[in-house]
């Protein structure tokens, strides 16, 4: 095999020298090797080789050498980046961009895309103390400048009070709706399905205030709240279900005060109650028995969007 990595040799650097002549260095030890090293059935009789006039040689063993030349430049590794023998090739990362969010539009089908809203910075939104103002409203200017972004699918549309999206057609009604709503949570009323403001129940401004009032509260069918962190603040996670029957209620199905009420039995509440620098956020997602494992999936990858900016 000396033999072989001479003549291979001599192929580089007669390659990189780049010259277009066959010097008698390149051509002799070519012509030597030639019969010596079969690399496959040669497809005429080797002799034949030693039959031909010197520049027909010539012409046969340029050939020869070029051959031997292009597959030692393939199989030879260099330093270029291509892979060789024992090497693997990395594909190069695509980097990824996003557009920059833009404004929550008031109505109408949504693109698919990043939106931007301030919720609490209205005066028609569910956050807004009713008039005159019931004890333990959590109306504050501190909360105004609380943005959130996050990104959605098609199907998708703002909902008229201004604080969140729900399905395009569907919105937040049974039996298949879905929706996200942006809230900061407050007092609750003794009795949900016969309420009469002011609220009575006393929540305290913290994550925990309001986490643990509806976990105790005992018309309301909750989950344990669990710790949870989303959009890098942390807080509590847990789940409201409205009671199959509704009917009878003489203010819709009202928990809590400024809040929204339920759209129709059974629907489910999802509550994530987080602390944004001292300001409590509930960020609440509704759906139903009967909404679409693709819509809820939707939903779902909305919320882990969400970022907030205080």
């Amino acid at each position: 095999m000396s033999a072989d990595r001479d003549v291979t040799r001599i192929i580089r650097s007669w390659l990189e020298e780049g010259v277009t002549a066959l010097p008698d260095r390149v051509l002799d030890p070519v012509l030597d090797q030639l019969p010596a090293t079969p690399q496959r059935r040669a497809m005429w009789p080797a002799r034949r080789l030693l039959d031909m006039h010197i520049p027909t040689r010539i012409a046969v063993a340029a050939a020869a050498l070029l051959a031997l030349a292009v597959i030692g430049v393939i199989a030879i590794p260099r330093g270029s980046g291509v892979a060789g023998l024992g090497t693997t090739s990395s594909p190069t990362p695509v980097p990824t961009t996003s557009a920059a969010p833009v404004p929550l539009p008031s109505a109408g089908a949504l693109a698919p895309g990043t939106y931007a809203m301030t919720p609490f910075a209205r005066p028609d939104s569910a956050e807004a103390c009713i008039t005159p103002p019931q004890r333990g409203c959590s109306e504050t200017a501190a909360d105004d400048s609380i943005r959130v972004t996050f990104a959605v699918s098609d199907g998708w549309e703002p909902d008229p009070l201004h604080i969140g999206i729900w399905l395009a057609g569907k919105n937040n009604a049974p039996p298949d709706g879905a929706a996200l709503f942006f809230e900061r949570g407050g007092w609750l009323y003794t009795d949900p399905c016969h309420t009469s403001p002011p609220p009575t129940i006393q929540v305290g401004p913290t994550v925990d205030d309001f986490a643990n009032a509806l976990a105790n509260h005992p018309s309301l069918n909750t989950t344990k709240p669990v710790a949870v962190t989303l959009g890098a603040y942390a807080g509590k996670y847990m789940d409201v279900q409205i009671p199959s029957d509704i009917s009878a209620c003489t203010d819709n199905y009202w928990p809590w005060e400024p809040g929204i009420y339920a759209q129709g039995p059974s629907q489910r509440w999802h509550l994530w109650i987080l602390d944004v620098n001292g300001i409590r956020v509930v960020i609440l997602t509704t759906d139903y028995a009967g909404t679409s494992a693709n819509d809820r999936t939707a939903l779902q990858a909305i919320v882990n969007s969400i970022q907030i900016q205080p």
